[in-house]
């Protein structure tokens, strides 16, 4: 902590209260004093106040004790998370032992893609490739004959 930043910041606000207090004082005063008194009082007040509320609210200091609870807190939150992840991998790791003690036929699954299958899709693509560039390249011509003619 910056305590000589806390002490300025502690005087500044103490002298603006002391100019809020002299204004009002001013104002008890003058109450049988000529209005040009009255309104010297109010600019003072209202100068007071403007730079109270102008003044910077500076950056949030966080002591580190509260730090520390914080960082805690968050262990815990963490600790939490992992104990459910692995509370989950245990259960997914029983279900298959269960099954296997079942006597049941198990379907041989299909994953990922073929060679044929991705070169269908490879000629697929490069089909449309060539259609759309053959119809950019035919816009482009009109475009430059427009040009031309005009």
């Amino acid at each position: 902590m910056d305590t000589t930043k806390i002490l300025t910041d502690l005087r500044a606000q103490r002298d603006r209260l002391n100019q809020a207090i002299a204004a009002l004082e001013s104002l008890n005063a003058s109450a049988s004093a000529p209005q040009a008194s009255k309104s010297a009082a109010k600019t003072a007040i209202a100068a007071t106040l403007k730079s109270a509320r102008s003044a910077p609210a500076g950056k949030r200091v966080i002591s580190e004790e509260a730090r520390q609870r914080m960082a805690e807190a968050q262990r815990k939150r963490w600790a939490k998370k992992k104990r459910a992840v692995k509370a989950a991998a245990v259960l997914t790791a029983e279900k298959p032992a269960k099954a296997a003690n079942k006597k049941t036929t198990t379907k041989k699954v299909k994953t990922g893609i073929t060679a044929a299958g991705r070169k269908r899709i490879s000629e697929a693509a490069k089909a449309r490739w060539a259609a759309k560039k053959a119809t950019a390249t035919v816009h482009t011509e009109k475009a430059l004959a427009k040009d031309a003619t005009a």
